[in-house]
């Protein structure tokens, strides 16, 4: 009886200690700022338009990203806003040099449309996808492993992030110095950019760097019966730089197929 009753709370302690172990499924959203580059935003916006008909671009963009898990697989929804009369499309007979929206190009920045990325929780590989345009569609993947940044500057600094403690990093990516801010509360490796993994073991909640950050604003474990969670079906696997070339290909397409005014 005595095994039997220590053997109940152990248990019970455990799951109690652990809740993250009975559920391995769920949802993080991550609040995005990014600094705009006007001059480029610009180059997606039909005619010049000039005077106060010209859309006025903000320095700063806010926008929601959401991380899906379930099952060692993952993906990162990414919602993009858009900005005022530059979102509009253009009324029926309507010849003027107003900037409206260029058909086809929903899921550029700048324009309101959804972008996914998938990620292989299991084997820890970003899976990028790829659809042409046109009526003869085909989908590509190209795979990139996880960059874990060893030589890091961590700190014994902790705060809580959407109710999990973080520790802090410094991360050097590229040009830019980022702050960060992970968790290791959850049962696997994460970043919503590639490069800025402390540990191999971290979920990366909050990152600050010059031009773009984001923070996690909620985190909910849940069961997911979302399955349209890994790359999609008889997408054609292809390395990144022939990857790089398609995409440039297909944007020239498209961007020949566009009107000019």
């Amino acid at each position: 009886m005595n095994q039997t009753i220590r053997l109940f709370f152990a248990v019970t302690l455990l799951s109690a200690a652990s809740p993250v172990l009975a559920q391995q499924s769920g949802t993080i959203e991550y609040e995005v700022t990014a600094k705009t580059d006007p001059e480029r935003m610009r180059g997606f916006q039909r005619g010049g338009g000039d005077g106060e008909e010209t859309p006025q671009i903000p320095d700063v963009i806010t926008f929601k990203q959401t991380f899906t898990f379930n099952n060692n697989l993952g993906k990162l929804t990414t919602e993009r806003p858009d900005f005022g009369g530059a979102g509009r499309r253009r009324p029926e007979g309507d010849t003027s040099s107003r900037n409206f929206r260029r058909p086809g190009m929903g899921g550029g920045m700048g324009f309101r449309g959804n972008n996914t990325q998938y990620v292989d929780l299991a084997n820890k590989k970003y899976d990028q996808v790829f659809t042409t345009f046109g009526d003869d569609k085909k989908t590509y993947y190209t795979e990139e492993d996880f960059i874990y940044t060893a030589n890091n500057k961590s700190t014994d600094k902790t705060k809580k992030i959407a109710g999990y403690t973080c520790k802090k990093a410094t991360i050097q990516l590229k040009d830019d110095t980022y702050t960060v801010w992970y968790t290791t509360e959850l049962p696997f490796a994460f970043s919503p950019i590639n490069g800025l993994l402390p540990d191999s073991n971290a979920v990366v909640l909050s990152a600050e760097g010059s031009r773009r950050a984001f923070t996690a604003k909620n985190i909910s474990l849940k069961p997911i019966t979302d399955t349209d969670l890994g790359v999609p079906a008889g997408a054609e696997k292809v390395s990144q730089e022939q990857m790089r070339d398609i995409r440039r290909q297909e944007m020239e397409k498209l961007r020949k197929r566009q009107p000019q005014l």
